[in-house]
């Protein structure tokens, strides 16, 4: 994450957080506070972080097939996360089992 501002004029790395398979990402959205969700470009991967933190929360892996799709875009609250990939849309209740939609 780079800052680019009148406080910071350096552009300086404020934090890294490093995917650990080197997949390109996708897509990434934030709640406004600690947690960040990435979505990968390889097997669907959406990836929970924690702002504090240079390692990984949580993953979880939506598709299971090898070369499936990317994730194209995803939305998430403390309850819920939202992720579209080539052909599917899951629906993941953090309360609850997760659905998938086809």
């Amino acid at each position: 994450m780079f800052v680019n501002s009148p406080i910071f004029p350096n552009r300086k790395c404020v934090m890294e957080w490093e995917e650990p398979h080197d997949s390109t990402l996708y897509c990434i959205q934030t709640d406004g506070n600690y947690m960040i969700a990435s979505g990968s470009s390889y097997y669907g991967v959406v990836r929970l972080w924690d702002k504090r933190q240079s390692a990984c929360l949580q993953f979880f892996q939506l598709s299971s097939e090898s070369g499936s799709s990317p994730v194209y875009c995803l939305r998430f609250s403390s309850t819920h996360l939202y992720a579209a990939l080539a052909t599917s849309l899951h629906s993941l209740d953090f309360q609850k089992s997760p659905i998938c939609i086809r």
